[in-house]
């Protein structure tokens, strides 16, 4: 019995469609694996090709990375923050300054005031112990009748001494009288023994005008023992 199925060759259209299926089939197997940097033209790869965050340091040059503006911003606050502690420690510093500077100069005037009342004294003394500011002038008087003479003295307090003194015959008025009222002698009054402190002063007169009384004035310039 002759069998009923024919072989049939196949056409030339299909054999050429299987050849390009398998050209193709290869072709992209051998481009992927031989693809490189310098099969792809530059600046033709978009980046949504690459896997999100598939780059790193091995892949990326930072040196070549510009400033990002939250870090220029964290670097201007920075340069402020330290132009701040700068400014703060220039100010502390003019007031640690400023303070040194009165602290010296209330210092001079300290010292100042102390020598000026230092210079006001003299071998411990204040000044109140010196002849200008302690000169006290005592005087006393007594009338000499017509052809008498007298004597008078003027002590200082007992806390002074004399430093000079006077004496003069006078009309009852105070003022000078004529010649024939004279005086015999003006003195000072020597203190205690043993010490050369003058105590006061001592005149003696006598009056010798024939026309009335006279005044014997006597006075001393006395000021304190410690002068």
């Amino acid at each position: 019995m002759r069998s009923t199925i024919t072989s049939r060759r196949p056409s030339a259209s299909f054999v050429l469609a299987i050849v390009a299926l398998f050209v193709a089939l290869g072709g992209t197997g051998y481009a992927a694996a031989t693809l490189s940097g310098r099969s792809i033209q530059r600046r033709s790869i978009p980046a949504n090709r690459v896997i999100p965050n598939a780059l790193g340091g091995n892949q990326i040059n930072e040196s070549k990375l510009g400033v990002v503006p939250a870090a220029r911003e964290s670097l201007t606050a920075q340069t402020a923050a330290s132009a701040t502690t700068a400014a703060s420690a220039t100010t502390a510093e003019s007031a640690q300054s400023a303070t040194n500077a009165q602290n010296a100069q209330n210092a001079v005037n300290a010292q100042s005031a102390q020598s000026s009342q230092d210079s006001q004294k003299l071998q411990g003394r204040d000044a109140t112990s010196f002849l200008a500011n302690s000169v006290r002038v005592t005087a006393t008087a007594v009338t000499v009748a017509n052809g008498r003479a007298d004597t008078v003295s003027v002590s200082c307090n007992v806390n002074e001494k004399a430093i000079g003194g006077g004496a003069a015959m006078l009309q009852t008025n105070g003022d000078p009288t004529e010649f024939d009222a004279q005086l015999n002698a003006s003195y000072p009054l020597p203190g205690t023994s043993g010490t050369n402190n003058m105590t006061g002063w001592r005149a003696v007169g006598r009056n010798t005008t024939g026309d009335g009384n006279r005044l014997l004035r006597v006075y001393a310039v006395c000021v304190p023992k410690t002068a």
